[in-house]
């Protein structure tokens, strides 16, 4: 049976794990630096998802919230990821409801996230959820010492 809950400590481990696997299916495996230290140092801001197929950890999805001047409050969904053998089968649609549920208990505004261009699977999932894809702004990051 699979499951979708809140993440606790106890499964930092097992998340770590997934989030090197999805940077390896990014392409991207060196951009990882975060522990699973740096995790529980900052468990009231690491805020996740792990999807579970009985005892099995199958998936996460990380988030947290955000103010935008612009429209307030905001759930920011940083990374949604499940093994290849878990996907199409309904499983990012009920991740997605579970944290448009966060969101509005959490009073947001709006969701938002990043999609990788070359990801022709994940924008069509998103749009058929009825999101709007933005191509006007570049992502930005500064790193600090």
């Amino acid at each position: 049976m699979i499951t979708i809950t809140k993440a606790s400590a106890e499964d930092y481990a097992e998340i770590h794990q997934m989030i090197l696997d999805f940077a390896t299916f990014q392409k991207t495996p060196e951009k990882v630096s975060i522990t699973l230290e740096d995790m529980k140092a900052n468990i009231d801001d690491f805020k996740s998802l792990i999807i579970r197929d009985g005892e099995q950890a199958v998936g996460f999805a990380t988030y947290y919230f955000g103010f935008s001047s612009w429209s307030g409050r905001h759930l920011f969904l940083d990374d949604l990821y499940l093994e290849t053998d878990y996907r199409r089968q309904g499983l990012g649609e009920r991740i997605m409801d579970t944290l448009e549920t966060i969101a509005n208990d959490h009073k947001c505004k709006s969701m938002r996230w990043l999609v990788s261009k070359w990801n022709d699977p994940a924008i069509a999932f998103y749009k058929k959820r009825g999101a709007e894809i933005d191509q006007t702004e570049l992502t930005c990051m500064l790193k600090l010492s």
